[in-house]
């Protein structure tokens, strides 16, 4: 189990993490966040699998969960400022700034993302981008309905 208001705490939404990256980096998720169009029969689908959940996310990402985050209301709560150990041959992440997570959490690519019930147990999680489905938000749609299952 996680603390989420901790989380809460340390982490910004979507819309706010996207929105304080500056420069290239921020112009580029703006963009494809611009451009994004979802797939309307897996928003569909994740109505009823999202409630109550939050998604906690290790960097990218955050420009198709921004568009879930404003249609569907997912709580959505990022970690920003994500820097590997390169020099460290027992850690592969700095921390900080990197937050703790990502060692108690075993993390070994970004983007990460964690989806926890309201009392903290992981429900499932995405690692770097879609394995089975064409788009994230259907990916999301798979991995919920197989843990839920």
């Amino acid at each position: 189990m996680v603390d989420l208001d901790s989380i809460r705490k340390r982490t910004k939404n979507a819309r706010d993490y996207v929105e304080s990256i500056e420069g290239k980096p921020g112009d580029q998720f703006l963009a494809f966040y611009d451009e994004y169009k979802l797939d309307p029969l897996a928003v569909e689908e994740l109505k009823p699998l999202v409630k109550g959940l939050t998604f906690v996310v290790m960097s990218a990402g955050c420009p198709v969960l921004m568009h879930l985050e404003e249609q569907l209301g997912l709580d959505v709560r990022c970690f920003g400022g994500i820097k590997t150990a390169p020099l460290d041959p027992d850690h592969q992440w700095k921390i900080p700034p990197s937050p703790p997570e990502m060692e108690e959490w075993g993390v070994t690519a970004i983007p990460w993302i964690e989806m926890f019930d309201s009392n903290g147990k992981r429900v499932a999680v995405i690692i770097e981008k879609p394995s089975v489905k064409p788009t994230l938000e259907a990916e999301i749609v798979h991995v919920l309905r197989e843990a839920l299952a």
